[in-house]
């Protein structure tokens, strides 16, 4: 059913008790009046039949006697509105209450009855697409400590510091414990904390940060898996450290994203503002990244490649977007997976690369469309699968 069909269907349905209420006599608000007023301006066929309802004695009396039989086929509904198209001479012109209503009535059954089958499947349909499409991720994540203690987080961000884990509006988590805690966020989960320094840390969908709930010796150090982004606080005694996949990165204060995912091919460091340190397993020799570089450890290899990037691209997911500046529609695929849950066919992803920026807060459904626009490509989504629709 096209859009314009359909909102005339509710058009009508709305009108009707409208018309009930007036030609009933009964007391109606000024919007309602107005409501008829600009029905009846819309066209000729709506007056025309306006004036017929105040009219047709004949037609009432008829239809109360096929109301009463269940006409309720779209040839009988034809035939009723024949009916309307006839003029009665030998009846009189009155309004009565009766006649009024039972024209209603079919009115009303018109509607309800001729049109039913189509507003249903529309109906239907909306129904099916809405319940076919997936959410965005939201605020989730587990805070697991290393006593056995295990927390479903409740959205808020936390903070952990000498008086124990909090929630921000300060409802207590954990009490002032020396251990190592992990917060995990799953598919369709992001999470914010603040670590016991006052570094701030927003980990990315299906990441996990291992840390100790007190940083008691003369460095701060992480375990990053995943995707994290952070803003350190400057302490010249106490170096902050992230470990990831043999990748060392150590800072005194700046701000830096990391994406560190297993199914990924390499490391990703990118510099916001300061300077960052990369050494890994194989190569103790440090690089150092000045804001806008990015650093790139490929998993069979020792060597940093830096790169000057758009740091917008590595941390627009920190601003709930996607932000593509030549992303190949793989790695764009792989987003997905992780923000909505989803998994992809790969065998039939072409080469091409994607530009442009979509919200992450749209359903997923909005993200593929707008896909489609950039790409030129037509995508299937089937239960929580995508592939590529070359047909």
């Amino acid at each position: 059913m096209r859009p314009m069909e359909e909102r005339r269907i509710l058009e009508e349905l709305k009108i009707v008790p409208l018309l009930t209420k007036f030609v009933r006599g009964e007391h109606m608000t000024v919007l309602e009046e107005k409501t008829i007023e600009i029905w009846l301006n819309k066209s000729s066929a709506n007056r025309a039949f306006f004036e017929q309802l105040q009219d047709k004695e004949h037609v009432a009396r008829e239809l109360l006697k096929r109301d009463a039989a269940g006409a309720t086929t779209s040839s009988e509904l034809q035939k009723l509105h024949g009916l309307l198209k006839k003029r009665q001479s030998h009846y009189k012109r009155v309004i009565i209450w009766t006649s009024a209503a039972a024209i209603l009535l079919f009115f009303s059954m018109t509607i309800l009855l001729y049109r039913y089958s189509q507003y249903r499947n529309f109906m239907d349909e909306a129904i099916k697409v809405a319940t076919a499409d997936i959410d965005p991720g939201k605020e989730q994540a587990t805070l697991s400590f290393e006593n056995g203690k295990s927390v479903e987080l409740k959205g808020k961000p936390i903070r952990t510091d000498s008086n124990g884990t909090f929630y921000s509006d300060g409802t207590s988590i954990a009490e002032n414990t020396v251990q190592f805690a992990t917060l995990s966020t799953p598919r369709k989960g992001q999470y914010k904390m603040t670590l016991p320094d006052g570094t701030k840390v927003f980990l990315n969908a299906e990441s996990s940060l291992k840390f100790p709930t007190q940083f008691t010796e003369n460095r701060r150090e992480v375990e990053l898996t995943g995707e994290g982004y952070f803003e350190v606080t400057h302490d010249i005694k106490k170096p902050f450290i992230v470990t990831t996949r043999g990748q060392k990165l150590k800072v005194l204060g700046t701000k830096f994203n990391v994406s560190s995912y297993e199914n990924e091919t390499a490391i990703l460091t990118t510099l916001i503002s300061g300077s960052v340190e990369l050494t890994n397993s194989q190569n103790n020799t440090p690089v150092i990244l000045k804001p806008g570089q990015q650093g790139k450890l490929l998993s069979l290899s020792s060597i940093f490649l830096v790169d000057n990037v758009d740091t917008e691209v590595f941390t627009a997911w920190t601003s709930n977007d996607f932000h593509f500046d030549g992303t190949p529609l793989k790695e764009v695929f792989k987003q997905l997976e992780r923000w909505y849950d989803v998994d992809v066919d790969y065998k039939k992803v072409p080469n091409v690369r994607v530009h442009g920026t979509i919200s992450r807060e749209k359903k997923l459904s909005t993200v593929l469309y707008t896909l489609q626009q950039i790409t030129d490509l037509q995508f299937k989504l089937t239960g929580r699968r995508i592939e590529v629709d070359n047909n």
